[in-house]
């Protein structure tokens, strides 16, 4: 049985037969073997080897072999190769550039590589990753040459182009290259030989409260205009001057220098409802930021002072992507605490106040998708607990309630019934119509 290292060389003659090989590209072949080496050593290796191999040939008197297989490595270029084929008085056969990688390996990779360097001069990061865009016809032909020749030690050009490039970056910046959650992708597009840098989002966390009411949540586009503009909305393309969004994510957006940034709240509450207490838990997403470390506290300061007196926030802290699962997933569950301030269309007896008090606390509420809702929910019954219902009388038609339930639970249509769609209600069971003056958020549980 043939030897490894004969299996290695007859291998290694088969695929320059097939076709001219640069040295990166048959050392490539045998990306597996050998410990700390490059394919560009691997090739050169194989080359000489080769090139002795036909020496030892022509000297036993298969020189037919022997110049042959000096041909194919004359054929790439190899220069022991040309210059014994002209010791011996034979005319070299003409150069044939690399069948597969075509050259860009040598050329086109360090353009690209030059211009990556360039373009990440103006971000701030510690890790990175590279990837690549390379033409089909390059990797079929390495498929092709890998299946016909029946090789087991290779490893693919992409692979090669994403570590050599990550080794030219880090030894340039200084950064280190990274497969788990990296600063930046890089991709080098071999394509149209352009760059395209990808930085990872930053994630932040905070609680905001809303102090006065007739803010959204989310910016509103004007219905009318659909953002663009028009006299209904002054030119502004909203129907609200800011909102909780705005006031929240253009200073952050700003500070990161990103694209974009997402606002993902921990629920959400209507226009005319405050967010007071501890506040409402938020997550804000910044989409390929160029800055990665910011003094959240100085930026807190920022965001109240810029916000007026409409919004404050506190808390900031970097998180991650797995928090916006949670806070929706709280959304739903957690505890949430209300105040609300409730008139009726006639007087109620305080000892009814006081039943109402009892009835609710720890009553479940069978709640369908309250009317007002319906343009944007799905029509859905859902099950809710009220956990504790307090009442402080303020008039004989009015009166103050501390409502403390589960997450998702409509508090407008707990007390005024939803035509019915909300059963048990405050206003089922007082037997008066009610109507919900005021309505405070003061705590939202994580």
């Amino acid at each position: 049985m043939e030897n490894l290292s004969g299996i290695i060389l007859a291998k290694s003659i088969e695929l320059l037969e097939k076709a001219s090989l640069c040295d990166r590209c048959l050392g490539r072949f045998f990306a597996r073997l050998g410990f700390s080496l490059t394919n560009k050593v691997r090739g050169e290796s194989l080359k000489t080897l080769l090139c002795m191999k036909s020496s030892i040939l022509i000297e036993r008197g298969a020189e037919e072999e022997g110049l042959r297989i000096l041909s194919l490595l004359a054929r790439t270029g190899f220069k022991p190769a040309v210059e014994h084929l002209a010791k011996l008085g034979i005319e070299p056969p003409t150069i044939t550039p690399c069948e597969v990688c075509r050259g860009i390996l040598d050329n086109e990779l360090r353009v690209l590589v030059d211009k990556a360097l360039e373009m990440l001069s103006s971000y701030e990061y510690t890790t990175f990753l590279v990837g690549c865009k390379v033409p089909g016809a390059i990797v079929e032909k390495e498929d092709s040459l890998r299946s016909l020749v029946g090789v087991e030690w290779s490893e693919s050009i992409k692979r090669e182009i994403n570590r050599e490039a990550g080794t030219i970056i880090a030894s340039k910046t200084g950064k280190n290259a990274s497969f788990q959650n990296p600063d930046l992708l890089v991709v080098l597009n071999f394509h149209d030989m352009s760059v395209d840098v990808k930085s990872s989002p930053i994630f932040i966390y905070g609680r905001y409260r809303k102090l006065v009411r007739g803010i959204p949540q989310s910016k509103w586009i004007c219905p009318k205009c659909r953002g663009l503009g028009c006299e209904e909305c002054g030119g502004s393309g909203k129907k609200y001057p800011t909102s909780v969004e705005e006031l929240v994510t253009e200073p952050i957006l700003q500070a990161f220098r990103g694209v974009k940034a997402k606002f993902h709240g921990a629920g959400r509450e209507d226009i005319d409802v405050r967010v007071l207490g501890p506040g409402r838990p938020f997550v804000v997403e910044v989409v390929e930021p160029r800055v990665r470390s910011v003094d959240l506290e100085e930026l807190q300061e920022v965001m109240n002072d810029r916000s007026r007196g409409l919004v404050e926030v506190e808390g900031l802290t970097y998180t991650d992507r797995s928090m916006i699962g949670l806070l929706k997933l709280s959304a739903k569950v957690k505890e949430k605490t209300y105040y609300a301030v409730v008139k009726a269309s006639s007087p109620v007896p305080l000892d009814k106040l006081k039943e109402l008090e009892a009835f609710f606390s720890g009553t479940t509420i069978r709640q369908r998708t309250p009317i007002r809702v319906l343009h944007r929910r799905a029509d859905k019954l859902r099950l809710k607990k009220v956990y504790e219902v307090k009442v402080e009388p303020l008039d004989s038609d009015k009166f103050k309630a501390l409502i403390r339930c589960q997450g998702g639970l409509y508090i407008k249509e707990l007390v005024n019934g939803d035509n019915g769609r909300t059963t048990p209600s405050f206003q089922e069971y007082l037997g008066v119509d009610l109507q919900v003056l005021e309505l405070d958020v003061i705590d939202v549980q994580e």
